[in-house]
């Protein structure tokens, strides 16, 4: 006869993982936001929030290890993946009034200040 073990009242690990990994990239932000700012420091913040979500849901539910850290990588990966794809090309596009600069956009072919031939 099997037994299913009774979870009431407790956080599962997969979402304590998650939640630790969130909380170790918020507190980077906040020490040092020079990490998401090129690869190799999405790199580090990655490793550093994957293993701490794996060790935090592997304390949680030691017999699910494994599994929560499967979680958490995905999790990890997909929070990177949208950082990389969304929020750095909003970051980019250009202000209103601005005319040069990194992350300004040429201006579009119908009309505006620099567009050769001019329209008649």
């Amino acid at each position: 006869m099997t037994r299913i073990r009774s979870a009431s009242g407790r956080v599962p690990g997969w979402l304590a993982g998650i939640l630790a990994a969130t909380a170790s990239l918020v507190a980077l932000g906040f020490v040092a936001l020079g990490f998401f700012a090129s690869g190799g420091g999405l790199l580090i913040a990655g490793a550093m929030a994957i293993g701490v979500g794996s060790v935090v849901g592997a304390i949680v539910d030691p017999l699910r290890g494994a599994r929560h850290a499967a979680v958490v990588v995905f999790y990890v990966v997909a929070l990177a993946a949208a950082y990389v794809l969304v929020l750095q090309n909003l970051a980019r596009l250009d202000q209103t009034g601005v005319t040069s600069g990194a992350g300004v956009e040429r201006p579009r072919r119908g009309g505006g200040p620099g567009v050769y031939p001019p329209l008649r």
